[in-house]
C-alpha cells in the first residue's frame, strides 16, 4: 500500500485548494470513491479467485480474501457518508474558517484511506502505521465541533483510550516476535497471553463490553457522515484484528480463547441492545445498537474458534461466515441509519427524540429510507439482517442435533434471541417515536426534508440490504475455505436465502397488486375515501400529549437498568375538569404490581453492573495508569517465561 502515500498527499492539497466547503467535500468525496471503486473489485476479486491473488494484487498489494471482505464493506460505507458530507457540511460548517473545513475533509480522506491500508499490511510496521494513521484522523473528524466542551471531552477521552489499545498492540506484537519460533503478523502459532493481549488492544477499537466506554460518547459527539463511517467500517478493524489473531492461535488454545469470545460476545451483545433500548437520544441509542452488534459479530467468531477446536467444518463455517456475513451486513444498514439519523438531527436540529415526532410527513424520503435500514436491524426476510443471524442460528441448531458443543449453543440461541426481541423493541421506538405521531416540538413541527445529495447518499446503502441476502453469502460462504479454512457445502444456505427472497419479493408484489386493485375498484364505483382522524377517547384530536415518548416507552427496562425517565408526574385532576389543560402531564405509570415485580430484579442487576463498573471511571489518568499496571503485569509474565 506504498503507493497510497502519494495519492494521500495529492488528494490533501487538492481538498485544501478546493472553493467553499461544497467543492472541498466534492473533492474528497472523488478522492474517495476513486479508492472504494478498486477497494470493491480489489476485495471481490481476492475473495472469489484466491489461488490466482495476482489480480487483487496489481489493484492492491497485500490484500488476501479475509481482508477483501472488509475492504468491500469499508468501500460501501465510504462512498456513502462522503456523499453525505457534501450536502451535510455546508450548513453544519458554517462559522468554520476554510482550514478547519479543509482539515475535516483531508481527514475524512485519511481515515478512509488508512482503514484499506490496515486490511492489506503485510508487516508489522505498516499494519501499526495505518492503524495509527486511522486513530489520529478520526479523532480530528470528531474534533470538529470542538468549541462545545462535551465533544473536547468525548475526542479527548477517545484518542486516550484508542492509544492504550495502541500500546497493547505494540506489546502483543513485540512478545509474538521474541517467542521461540513465533511469527510478528498474523502467524503462526499464538500462544494465549500474546491473544489476550490482541483481544484486548483490538477489543478497544471494535468497543467490547466493558472496554466499549468510549463508542456511546464520541458517536454522538462526531458529524452524522463521521458516526456513520466509524460505526459502520472503523469499529470493524478491530473484528479483523480479532478474526486474524483467532486464525493464529495454537490448535490447544482455541477451545479456551474461543469459549472466552463467545461469552464476551454474549455479555457485548445483550448489554449493548439493553442499554440501547432506554436511550432517548436517537445518535446514542444507534451507538449503543452498534456494541450489541459486535457482541453478536464476537458470537460467531467464538463459535467459529470452537468448531476449529474441534476440527469440525461445520461449526466453524457458521460462526465464522455468520460473523462476516454480519460485518458486511451491518456496514450497509448502520451507516444508513447514522446518516438517516443525521438527516433528522438536520432538519430538527437536536437528537431527543422526546421532542421529535411526526417526521415522516415533513421528511418522506428520509423515513422510508430510515424504515429500510430498522427493519434490516431487525433482521426482517428478505434483508441482509436476516441472512447473517440465519446462519449463526443454522450453526446453533445443528450442533446441538450433532451433540457437539450443546451448552454453548443453547447460549448462543437464548443470548441471540434476547438480543433480537430487545433489537425488535428498541427500534420500533426509534423509529415509531422519531417518524409517527404528532410532532412533540416546534423544533419538528417546522422540519423539512433534507436536499438530494443527502438523500441519494442515503440511498446508497441499499442496495447491499436488499441484494446482499444473494451476493454476500456466495461471496462469504462459497469461498469459506479461502476466509478461515473450513469447507463446507454452501449452496444449501444461498438456496434457502434464494427461497426467502422469491417469497418475500411475492409478498410485496402481492400487497401492492391488492392496494392497487382495492384503489381501482373504489375509483371504478365512484367511491370518495375519506380520511379521518384516529378515535381519541372522546377527545376530538390526537395531541402529542396523548401518544408515547421514548422516556415511557419501556420504562419496565428503565427501572431495571436504573435509568430514571425525563417525565414529570401527573397532577391530579379535578373531578369537574372534563378536557384537561394547563397541566403537566406523563405516560408513567404507577402500578405497585409492576414496582413489586421489577424491583428486587432492578436492585441486583444495578449492583452487577456497578461492580462491572468499577474500573469505568470516566477519568483519563485512571484509564492511563490501568493500561500501564496491565504493561507491568504483561513485563513480569514474560520474564517468568508465562507468556
Amino acid at each position: 500500500m506504498s503507493g497510497i502515500f502519494p495519492f494521500l498527499a495529492l488528494s490533501a492539497i487538492l481538498v485544501f485548494a478546493g472553493p467553499g466547503t461544497r467543492g472541498k467535500g466534492i473533492v474528497a468525496a472523488v478522492a474517495i470513491a476513486f479508492g472504494a471503486v478498486i477497494a470493491a473489485v480489489a476485495g471481490v476479486t481476492a475473495i472469489v479467485f484466491p489461488e490466482t491473488s495476482s489480480g487483487a494484487q496489481a489493484w492492491m498489494p497485500g490484500l488476501d480474501a479475509l481482508g477483501g471482505v472488509f475492504a468491500l464493506a469499508v468501500a460501501v460505507a465510504g462512498v456513502a457518508c462522503s456523499v453525505y458530507a457534501v450536502g451535510y457540511m455546508p450548513e453544519h460548517a458554517k462559522g468554520k474558517s476554510a482550514a478547519q473545513v479543509g482539515l475535516h475533509f483531508a481527514a475524512l480522506v485519511a481515515l478512509f484511506y488508512s482503514m484499506l491500508g490496515v486490511v492489506c499490511a503485510a508487516d508489522t510496521y505498516g499494519f501499526l502505521f495505518w492503524w495509527e494513521l486511522m486513530t489520529l484522523s478520526s479523532f480530528v473528524l470528531v474534533m470538529f465541533d470542538a468549541q462545545r466542551k462535551e465533544v473536547l471531552h468525548a475526542a479527548t477521552g477517545y484518542l486516550v483510550l484508542m492509544h492504550i489499545g495502541f500500546f497493547l498492540l505494540l506489546g502483543a506484537f513485540a512478545v509474538s516476535s521474541g517467542q521461540e519460533g513465533g511469527s510478528s503478523f498474523f502467524s503462526g502459532s499464538m500462544t494465549v497471553g500474546v491473544f489476550l493481549l490482541f483481544l484486548a488492544g483490538f477489543g478497544l477499537k471494535a468497543g467490547i463490553f466493558p472496554l466499549h466506554m468510549w463508542l456511546p460518547v464520541a458517536h454522538p459527539a462526531a458529524p452524522s457522515h463521521v458516526s456513520a463511517l466509524m460505526s459502520g467500517v472503523m469499529i470493524k478493524m478491530g473484528i479483523y484484528g480479532i478474526v486474524r489473531a483467532a486464525l493464529a492461535l495454537t490448535q490447544e488454545a482455541l477451545f479456551a480463547m474461543g469459549l472466552l469470545v463467545f461469552v464476551l460476545g454474549a455479555v457485548t451483545a445483550v448489554f449493548g441492545i439493553a442499554r440501547a433500548a432506554v436511550q432517548t437520544d436517537l445518535k446514542r441509542l444507534l451507538a449503543y445498537s452498534s456494541v450489541e452488534n459486535i457482541g453478536i459479530i464476537c458470537i460467531g467468531i467464538g463459535v467459529g474458534m470452537l468448531g476449529r477446536a474441534m476440527e469440525s467444518d461445520f461449526i466453524a463455517y457458521a460462526g465464522f461466515g455468520g460473523a462476516l456475513l454480519h460485518v458486511l451486513g451491518h456496514a450497509n444498514y448502520k451507516t444508513m441509519l447514522f446518516l438517516g439519523a443525521g438527516s433528522v438531527v438536520a432538519a430538527a436540529h437536536h437528537r431527543d427524540m422526546n421532542r421529535l415526532g411526526g417526521l415522516l410527513r415533513r421528511m418522506p424520503m428520509t423515513g422510508i429510507l430510515f424504515l429500510a435500514a430498522t427493519c434490516a436491524i431487525c433482521t426482517v426476510p428478505g434483508l441482509i439482517g436476516f441472512t447473517s443471524e440465519f446462519v449463526l442460528f443454522d450453526g446453533l441448531f445443528g450442533s446441538i442435533t450433532r451433540g457437539e458443543i450443546m451448552a454453548v449453543a443453547v447460549a448462543g440461541i437464548v443470548a441471540l434471541a434476547l438480543v433480537g426481541g430487545l433489537t425488535l423493541m428498541t427500534f420500533t421506538k426509534a423509529y415509531g417515536i422519531t417518524f409517527l405521531g404528532n410532532p412533540r416540538g416546534c423544533a419538528a413541527r417546522d422540519a423539512r426534508e433534507v436536499n438530494a445529495v443527502m438523500l441519494v447518499a442515503q440511498a446508497l446503502p441499499l442496495a447491499g440490504i436488499v441484494t446482499g441476502p444473494l451476493l454476500y453469502p456466495y461471496l462469504v460462504l462459497e469461498n469459506a475455505d479461502a476466509l478461515f479454512g473450513a469447507r463446507y457445502y454452501a449452496q444449501p444456505v444461498i438456496g434457502t436465502m434464494a427461497a426467502v427472497e422469491l417469497i418475500m419479493g411475492g409478498i410485496v408484489l402481492l400487497t401492492g397488486g391488492l392496494l392497487y386493485l382495492k384503489a381501482w375498484l373504489n375509483r371504478r364505483a365512484g367511491v370518495a375515501v375519506r380520511r379521518r382522524p384516529t378515535w381519541g377517547c372522546a377527545f376530538t384530536v390526537p395531541s402529542a400529549r396523548m401518544q408515547y415518548t421514548a422516556s415511557s416507552y419501556n420504562r419496565e427496562l428503565q427501572t431495571m437498568l436504573g435509568e430514571r425517565g425525563a417525565e414529570r408526574q401527573v397532577r391530579e385532576l379535578a373531578e369537574e375538569e372534563i378536557f384537561p389543560k394547563g397541566h403537566a402531564f406523563s405516560t408513567e405509570d404507577r402500578d405497585s404490581t409492576a414496582k413489586a415485580v421489577t424491583r428486587w430484579v432492578s436492585h441486583r442487576l444495578r449492583r452487577w453492573t456497578a461492580r462491572l463498573a468499577l474500573f469505568q471511571t470516566g477519568k483519563t489518568n485512571h484509564y492511563v495508569l490501568h493500561a500501564l499496571l496491565l504493561l507491568v503485569l504483561v513485563l513480569l509474565l514474560s520474564l517468568c517465561g508465562v507468556l
